[in-house]
Formats: structure tokens, sequence, C-alpha cells
């Protein structure tokens, strides 16, 4: 295994694979801390509204960290998306593959699933804490979220499947081809040794 070299001055001589691995760790290494930090200090404090719960201390930290890495995330889906569009133009053909429509259909797709699955959902009240809990925009989010992930991750591995299968039955088909050839290929060699006698 390669050593991590972290050295800042030449940041922009870095990999994109060491980018990702570095990104990857120092959140990896800030959410370990926060959470361990959220069940190790003050967390069986009692709420001042009922003894009975929990109102650990540091759980604003928790969703402060929650609302960061999600708003980091959403601005860096818009700008990955905006620079796909920008950079994968229409004549850009790879294996025969149109970057810039694959772009635009996977993008339109994602997003109309999300907005099909926050109108097409039922938004049911929810009791929390002995409480019920009847906002439906952020009940309807709720679920937009939790459906759109199981959805995509249901497509993700059926495309896995697909493409695993595909590449088994390409090699297959090669494999039968190449015998086919070699038996042919046998058969001419008799055929010319017995003409040459």
């Amino acid at each position: 295994m390669k050593k991590l070299n972290l050295n800042i001055k030449d940041i922009r001589n870095w990999s994109v694979e060491k980018i990702s691995h570095t990104v990857l760790y120092a959140i990896t290494a800030l959410t370990a801390l926060i959470f361990i930090l959220f069940y190790f200090v003050g967390y069986d404090t009692p709420a001042i509204w009922d003894e009975r719960y929990n109102d650990p201390i540091l759980t604003d930290l928790v969703i402060v960290l929650m609302i960061l890495l999600l708003t980091v995330a959403i601005a860096l889906v818009i700008y990955s998306k905006v620079h796909s569009l920008r950079t994968n133009h229409a004549p850009a053909i790879v294996n025969g593959i149109k970057g810039k429509r694959v772009t635009v259909i996977i993008t339109a797709g994602v997003l109309a699933l999300m907005l099909l699955s926050y109108l097409a959902i039922p938004a049911g009240k929810l009791i929390i804490n002995g409480e019920e809990y009847t906002d439906t925009v952020w009940l309807r989010m709720a679920n937009m979220f939790v459906i759109s992930s199981v959805v995509l991750i249901i497509a993700g591995i059926t495309a896995i499947a697909y493409g695993v299968l595909s590449n088994m039955r390409e090699k297959k088909r090669n494999t039968i081809k190449l015998t086919d050839s070699m038996i042919h290929d046998d058969l001419n060699q008799k055929k010319l040794t017995e003409k040459s006698r």
C-alpha cells in the first residue's frame, strides 16, 4: 500500500484519486469524532421538558454536521452536473455513447423520480417522543429521499447484474467463436496436408 503524502503546497498536482481519498478520510474522521463526542459527552442529560427523555448536549453539533455535509454535497452535485453538461459536447462520442445525452437523461431521470416520489407518496403523521409530527412538507421530503434512494439502489444493482451477465455471455460467445475458428483452421490444415500427399 502506498504511503499517503499530504503535502498541501502541491495540491494542484494531486491526482483525482488522491484528492478523493483525502476528502473521504477527512469526512470519515470528522464524522467519527463528532459522533464519539455526541455519545460520550453529555448524552444522558435529561430533557428539561420531560426527564424521561434524553437531551444530549451535542445534538446541535450533529445537526450542523449533517446540514453542512448535505449542503456541500448538493453544491458539488450541481457544480458537477453543470460542468458535465458544459464539457460533454454533442459530438463527443466514446465507445459509441454520446456523453451529453447520457448526462441529460440521467439528470432528468433522477429529478423526475424525486418529483414523482414527492408527489405520489402520501405523508401521514408520525409520533415522535410521544408527540404528533404533521409537517407534510418535511414528511414528504423524507419519503422522497428514502423512496428515490431505494429505487436508485435497485436500478444500480440491476445495471451491474445486467453488465456482468452481458460480459459473461459475450465471453462465452467469443470462446465459442474462437473454438469454431480453431476447429475450422484445424480442418483446413488437415485438408491441405491430405492434398499435399
